[in-house]
């Protein structure tokens, strides 16, 4: 069996959904009023009245966005080494080049479906066990979801074949994060003909952007 490395480009999401109690709404919507990318003021109100924004209570995604043409798969050769200059894939296609996973399996039911909408996104589990104060709630009534963007290297996974590697033998699963305000599409899940990937290390990307939206209940 010949081993292969598959390096994935492209842009990565790092969402985080918080509840945030109503003492808080005032501030933050005045914070993020006028501009949704002003994350340094409301990085650092978070760090002094609510919690670490990148460890937040309602839920963390961090995935790949769904971008038919930006996402790319690199193939190397698997005796090569990361990060090598010297190596040149064997060869480079985009997501659109993949197969749907759901055409494959039809059977196939774990979509990721990730609801950020007050009133129906509940607390995670832990959050409500080790908070202090403990919570007195089960749903969140006013959520902030804060998205900071990279671009560059994603992440690799490494597999063995004997077969004719064909950008359609690889398959992918849609995710979704679902907001008052729109949604996000992501790469959920990778599979090379129905078995699936487990990714190895994550490479470097840089920030590019990062943008926050607070919705209420009352909205």
């Amino acid at each position: 069996m010949k081993k292969y490395r598959l390096e994935v480009y492209g842009w990565m999401m790092d969402a985080s959904a918080h509840s945030v109690g109503e003492k808080d709404v005032e501030s933050v919507s005045d914070i993020l009023l006028d501009n949704p990318e002003n994350t340094w003021e409301l990085y650092d109100y978070f760090t002094e009245n609510i919690r670490d924004i990148h460890e937040p209570d309602l839920f963390r995604n961090e995935k790949p966005f769904w971008y038919d043409d930006d996402t790319k798969f690199f193939l190397f050769d698997g005796n090569t080494e990361l990060n090598d200059n010297t190596s040149k894939p064997i060869k480079e296609w985009s997501l659109k080049e993949c197969s749907n996973h759901y055409d494959i399996n039809e059977d196939f039911d774990d979509y990721t479906n990730i609801v950020c909408v007050p009133g129906e996104t509940p607390v995670d589990e832990l959050s409500k066990k080790y908070a202090e104060p403990p919570y007195d709630y089960d749903i969140a009534d006013n959520i902030v979801l804060h998205i900071d963007e990279g671009k560059g290297g994603l992440f690799y996974f490494e597999f063995e074949s004997d077969d004719e590697i064909k950008p359609e033998d690889f398959s992918v699963t849609t995710g979704c994060i679902e907001s008052p305000v729109g949604d996000w599409d992501f790469c959920d899940k990778f599979f090379y003909k129905g078995k699936e990937l487990k990714i190895v290390d994550y490479l470097d990307n840089s920030g590019k952007a990062s943008h926050a939206y607070i919705f209420t209940k009352d909205e």
